[in-house]
């Protein structure tokens, strides 16, 4: 992410997954939106505040919360329809994103984001053989050892 002019202190907690539940509280009050998206981004942030976060009118504190891991998949699928491209784009980019996500995100208005949603599904998802390549496949397999 980017860390502006944060509070190393507070930008360094922000991000640490020991970080107590009241810090992180504390934490995504912040009038930086570099130590918001910290936390947005910290797989210990209570979903409670990931629901706020989610909200926040920053879009980089909404790109942090793509980053995160343990952020819910209902979650995931409101910030696939963010109204900013960046924050679509960091999902579309995610391979371990949901594929119905990515499915609905091959169809963003932005072609960039589309291209990008399908790529991401063609490298988690290789198109499958049909069976006569399979059957194919096997002989030459059978008749090369």
């Amino acid at each position: 992410m980017f860390k502006s002019n944060a509070n190393p202190i507070e930008y360094i907690l922000a991000g640490n997954p020991n970080a107590p539940a009241s810090l992180l509280e504390k934490l995504a009050e912040s009038t930086n939106i570099a130590v918001r998206a910290r936390v947005a981004e910290n797989p210990s942030t209570p979903v409670n505040m990931q629901l706020k976060l989610l909200k926040d009118n920053s879009p980089d504190v909404r790109l942090g919360l793509s980053f995160n891991p343990m952020l819910p998949s209902h979650f995931l699928m409101l910030l696939a329809t963010d109204n900013d491209p960046d924050v679509r784009l960091s999902l579309a980019e995610n391979h371990k994103a949901p594929k119905v996500l990515l499915k609905s995100l091959e169809k963003d208005e932005n072609p960039y984001v589309a291209h990008t949603a399908r790529k991401t599904l063609s490298k988690i998802s290789p198109p499958q053989q049909s069976v006569a390549q399979h059957t194919a496949s096997q002989k030459v397999a059978v008749s090369v050892a």
